[in-house]
């Protein structure tokens, strides 16, 4: 029996509620709070299952090996996998570090993901992370049934981010796996704020004959309350069958433990895939977010400062442009503590909510949407970088895959103040998109868009 493993670095602090879940799976009991996760995906080529794991280190296991403002902690995982005989088939360890001052970071924690392939069975993985200062150790351990033929569907894989794979992305960041020609930001059981409510899934469909299915997602509460439910959209799967993938804004959903269906309805079968996520409210982003330093432009270098200093051009007034090259850098310094303190909301206190929730979206945009290719444009400076920068994050999202003769393409709309939609097509392939139409009189359409997209995109599009 053969299995391959690969693991994959997961490091950034990830506060998020994670625990065990698979439909063909049996947790055994959590130990000292590490928790492991599993996420099955089927190769008909090798009748083999791909399995995604994801284990989560919570901070709280940690001691620091140094202190200082440099402190670092530093643990070892260790992944094992093991056969119905107990034949351990997988063994491999790897060392991680943290900057102590994240270990004071509520519900602060580390996401390590690992991947395996095996043949059909039901397979022991135990995940071993030992604290390097205290030599604490904790244990997790999982049993994971795998295909034995080939499902309708894969397990669903939630995700915060999801992005095409330009040409550019040759290194996944934390926690991301690349599916495809699809780069996602794993999120297995997400916790949501009311700052960061989009939530995405990944899905792949099996089936020998082309078809088209419709599918729809469902976020429920409990077992049966449906709280909300969207259209559901056509999608055309090729022989062999294909992916399905989305993102879904929440915000507005009250705070509480929920459920995210993906429903798949083919020519014979109608197929429910389910994860669990929960949503936070106020005090979560309260809880979880950074200190704020107290002068966040003292102790920058100048390629520091000029790197804030550029996504301005967003918020400046006409009379604040073509100041900021002329000047030194303790000017420069001076000037953008100048430029935040005549847009403090709330003067004398020890935070800039405006400048805090800027850079917030200035990080994110470059998270989500940097451009790859020989330009290897930023996210902030993108078109889809500017409008969530500007607008923040819309309430409903449509995303279309090439199909046929269509490029792949986006629709945001926004819904909370006054009805705005805006068109994003990628014309390269490389996940560049660009805005092509919107109705929003502040930014510019071209006037061949429909031409660009086509007759059904175009229709696609009036009707969302």
């Amino acid at each position: 029996m053969k299995v391959m493993l690969v693991q994959s670095m997961g490091m950034a602090a990830l506060v998020a509620c994670f625990g065990a879940r698979a439909a063909a799976q049996t947790p055994q009991q959590p130990v000292a709070s590490l928790e492991l996760d599993a996420v099955r995906f089927y190769r008909s080529a090798s009748t083999q299952t791909v399995v995604e794991g994801f284990g989560r280190v919570p901070f709280t296991l940690l001691d620091p090996l140094t202190r200082g403002p440099d402190g670092m902690a530093a643990y070892r995982v260790t992944i094992s996998v093991r056969d119905s005989a107990n034949l351990e088939l997988v063994n491999q360890s790897w060392a991680r570090t943290v900057p102590t001052r994240m270990l004071s970071m509520t519900r602060g924690s580390a996401l390590e993901h690992f991947t395996f392939a095996a043949k059909p069975g039901t397979y022991a993985v135990e995940l071993t992370a030992r604290d390097s200062a205290s030599e604490r150790v904790a244990r997790q351990r999982l049993s994971v049934t795998t295909y034995a033929a080939t499902p309708p569907v894969s397990d669903l894989l939630l995700a915060t981010g999801m992005r095409a794979a330009g040409g550019g992305d040759t290194a996944l960041g934390a926690a991301e796996l690349r599916k495809g020609g699809v780069i996602i930001e794993a999120a297995d059981r997400p916790l949501l704020t009311p700052q960061r409510a989009q939530l995405g899934y990944y899905v792949e469909r099996y089936s020998q004959a082309p078809e088209t299915a419709a599918v729809s997602v469902r976020i429920v509460r409990g077992d049966t309350a449906t709280v909300v439910k969207t259209a559901p959209q056509l999608v055309p799967f090729g022989a062999g069958g294909g992916i399905t993938r989305g993102m879904v804004d929440l915000a507005g959903l009250p705070p509480g433990e929920y459920g995210f269906e993906v429903i798949v309805k083919g020519h014979d079968t109608t197929v429910t895939r389910r994860a669990p996520f929960r949503m936070g409210g106020m005090e979560t982003v309260a809880m979880t977010a950074p200190e704020a330093p107290a002068d966040l432009f003292a102790q920058l270098s100048e390629p520091q400062l000029d790197t804030l200093y550029g996504p301005l051009v967003y918020l400046m007034t006409s009379d604040e442009m073509g100041i900021y090259s002329t000047l030194t850098v303790q000017g420069k310094r001076d000037f953008l503590r100048r430029f935040w303190a005549k847009r403090d909301p709330t003067p004398g206190t020890a935070v800039n909510e405006l400048q805090v929730d800027f850079y917030s979206r200035i990080k994110e945009a470059n998270r989500r949407f940097r451009e790859g290719g020989a330009a290897e444009i930023p996210g902030w400076r993108t078109d889809r970088g500017r409008i969530f920068i500007k607008y923040g994050p819309p309430q409903e999202v449509m995303q279309r895959p090439q199909a046929g003769n269509t490029m792949p393409y986006e629709v945001w709309k926004y819904t909370r103040n006054r009805a705005l939609k805006y068109v994003f097509l990628d014309q390269t392939q490389f996940g560049n998109y660009a805005l092509i139409w919107t109705d929003d009189r502040r930014e510019p359409s071209r006037p061949n868009w429909q031409s660009l997209l086509g007759p059904e995109a175009v229709q696609d599009v009036e009707r969302f």
